[in-house]
């Protein structure tokens, strides 16, 4: 599985805007995706 293809796009909700100030980010992901591969793919994409 590509660390492209795990985190397919954001949420945007009144709930997911209201804890973007504890850093916390929402996205829709594959459903095959375990935790460890959604953290991978964050950091890939997101991080640097």
């Amino acid at each position: 599985m590509d660390a492209r293809d795990i985190i397919k796009r954001p949420i945007i909700t009144e709930q997911s805007t209201s804890v973007l100030d504890d850093k916390k980010y929402t996205f829709e992901v594959d459903t095959r995706a375990t935790k460890t591969h959604v953290k991978k793919s964050y950091r890939r994409n997101f991080r640097s």
